[in-house]
């Protein structure tokens, strides 16, 4: 699928090369001379591609847009519809998100909350801490009990290896963590951003004498105030990363969580979405929801789709790897598989369990100074986590351009949806168009 429909929707008429009966793409750039940058002398030939059609023309009149093309779609019943997708160029895609990031963050914080208070409001009458909101991607059911059931297990015994008798558990949710582990605990205390989270723990543990010296706290995960410098032996992190906003925001929960921890401690952060997996993720979930009788071009666009809008946080091992570099107190860390019968929590999931000495930032201390200092989570040029604010930009951009066309065009030529997408994934997704020569008698000549 990764063809010229980005690039060549830009070159509604103009000149291009013709390499051994297909395009290559470094060939789009005009030769002064014969000789190409793919290495091969070639014979220029002019082709032709489509006309933009109204509406095409006006998404592009927008100054975040640098090409649109409409596609025909067909729904799981059969029927036609048009989506319109449109492409933004990377500095315009930074420019907006940078100047609706603050407001994001919060805006998006917000909906978390909220998002969450439904969940939880509308769960068992009981208070008791329950699987209420895990949903399965493949078939959008509620995961199996047992499955889950065999999860907790595995998590709880991970977290209990790290011999921790003060937790601090950031994102403490419903409770499952607190209910297993807080018992053998001298000092348990659970954060959230949901109210109704924290009102329904708080009445929990008060049932149950075990519980009772647990502290529970409503506040978003950056929040430490109020919490003394190495109070606790493990901060638990657990199946909460991927809803914040993005890679920084986490960077500073660990910046923050790191403080907290005493000498020798750990930062649990588990049930993280494998960055290196969300294309294998995504493939088998469109897979296993495609209607019979799908086309592969019409799979492979949705299975594209789903990755460049997938709007949680998926990170790449090597961001904790790295994170020594850039957390000195941090002196390590440990990437483990997941465990378990569930396929869908295990395959593509992993925990990082990362080791605090704060003397070891000491040690490291020179030679971190002397080291070139990047984002951490950049490495070779390439980026270590998904960009959901990126992803809620576009999304945003995509109805404010679909407002706009309604307000230009009659309902019935419009298309069901405008999708926005960054120039890299616009090139990726959109199949290359219909391309002729201007003249028939123009042949390819190919000399090595």
């Amino acid at each position: 699928m990764r063809g010229f429909g980005g690039i060549l929707a830009n070159f509604r008429s103009t000149h291009v090369w013709v390499l051994s009966s297909r395009l290559r793409r470094d060939a789009l750039s005009t030769c002064s001379g014969a000789r190409c940058p793919g290495g091969w002398l070639q014979e220029e030939v002019r082709l032709r591609a489509p006309p933009m059609n109204e509406i095409e023309r006006a998404l592009t009149a927008h100054p975040d847009v640098t090409d649109a093309v409409i596609c025909a779609e067909e729904s799981a019943d059969g029927r036609p519809f048009k989506v319109a997708f449109a492409a933004v160029a990377p500095d315009r895609l930074s420019a907006g998100k940078s100047k609706h990031l603050q407001a994001e963050t919060d805006r998006r914080v917000t909906q978390w909350r909220r998002a969450f208070d439904q969940v939880y409001r509308h769960g068992p009458d009981s208070v008791a801490p329950s699987f209420v909101g895990w949903t399965s991607n493949f078939t959008n059911k509620p995961i199996p009990e047992t499955e889950m059931i065999d999860w907790l297990d595995c998590t709880i015994e991970r977290i209990r290896s790290l011999g921790a008798r003060r937790i601090l558990e950031v994102g403490c949710g419903v409770g499952l963590l607190v209910e297993r582990l807080a018992p053998g605990c001298e000092v348990y205390c659970g954060t959230d951003l949901s109210p109704v989270a924290v009102h329904r723990l708080r009445a929990f543990a008060q049932s149950k004498a075990e519980l009772r010296h647990v502290k529970f706290l409503e506040r978003e995960a950056t929040d430490s105030s109020g919490l003394s410098p190495q109070s606790f032996d493990a901060v638990v992190i657990n199946s909460v990363v991927q809803y914040f906003p993005g890679i920084e925001y986490l960077h500073r929960v660990l910046e923050q969580a790191v403080k907290l921890v005493a000498p020798g401690g750990h930062i649990f952060v588990g049930d993280v979405r494998n960055l290196e997996l969300l294309p294998v993720f995504h493939r088998e979930v469109q897979s296993a929801k495609a209607p019979s009788g799908v086309t592969p071009a019409s799979l492979e666009r949705k299975i594209m789709l789903a990755i460049a809008q997938d709007r949680e946080l998926v990170i790449h091992p090597e961001y904790f790897k790295g994170i020594p570099e850039f957390i000195p107190q941090i002196s390590g860390a440990e990437i483990q598989l997941k465990r378990g019968s569930s396929y869908e929590l295990t395959r593509y999931r992993y925990d990082a369990v990362l080791r605090v000495d704060p003397e070891a930032a000491s040690a490291r201390g020179k030679s971190r100074d002397l080291a070139p200092q990047t984002e951490p989570w950049i490495r070779a040029g390439r980026a270590l986590a998904t960009d959901p604010m990126a992803a809620a930009f576009l999304q945003q951009l995509g109805m404010e351009l679909s407002d706009a066309l309604r307000g230009q065009f009659r309902q019935e030529t419009l298309p069901a949806a405008v999708i926005a997408l960054s120039q890299r994934d616009f090139a990726a997704i959109m199949p290359a168009p219909s391309i002729v020569p201007d003249d028939a008698a123009n042949h390819e000549r190919v000399e090595a």
